[in-house]
């Protein structure tokens, strides 16, 4: 339990006050927030089929993208992610990035971005639905991608990422060796 101790005076008659300051580990992964794993999208690779990140991704912890295509911030980050593709394919757990329509996905070309990992499962994000609850839960601005979170099937997150991230892959995996 990270704790903080202070010394201080009450004194009679005055009001005395302090400010709260909780502690925070710098070097541990912490839980930030909640996100549903149950949340459906449309997968690209089973068929065009509705599924939930839990089917995608199995029981643990996953990465999920919200992307903007052919915009400057994702494909920043998505290059940043194929610089450590090799990382990525050895921690072996699923990264769902998902495209706001069929037609934006359509306009997304992966091999502009060599070395994604093959962990990687594309999908519709259905009315815009995961995209909102991240917004909502994280309480991140509402016009901003791309979005990226760690998440895991109990439901927490433990990283969020959005907009133009110098170096995204490296604090990705930042996070992922210290799970």
């Amino acid at each position: 339990v990270l704790s903080r101790l202070t010394e201080f005076s009450i004194n009679p008659g005055q009001t005395t006050r302090l400010e709260l300051v909780m502690r925070e580990s710098k070097d541990e992964v912490q839980v930030i927030g909640s996100f549903n794993s149950e949340a459906l999208f449309t997968s690209l690779q089973a068929e065009n089929s509705e599924q939930s990140l839990l089917e995608a991704c199995g029981r643990g912890y996953f990465v999920v993208g919200i992307l903007g295509v052919n915009q400057e911030p994702t494909n920043h980050a998505l290059r940043d992610i194929a610089a450590l593709g090799n990382d990525f394919e050895q921690w072996g757990r699923k990264m769902v990035f998902l495209f706001p329509s069929e037609e934006q996905y359509k306009k997304f070309n992966a091999d502009e971005f060599k070395g994604l990992p093959s962990t990687i499962t594309y999908g519709i994000d259905v009315d815009d639905s995961i995209r909102k609850e991240i917004v909502q839960a994280m309480n991140l601005n509402n016009s901003i991608l791309p979005v990226f979170i760690i998440a895991d099937t109990f439901n927490r997150v433990v990283f969020v990422s959005q907009g133009y991230t110098i170096g995204l892959g490296e604090q990705l995996m930042k996070v992922v060796h210290g799970l």
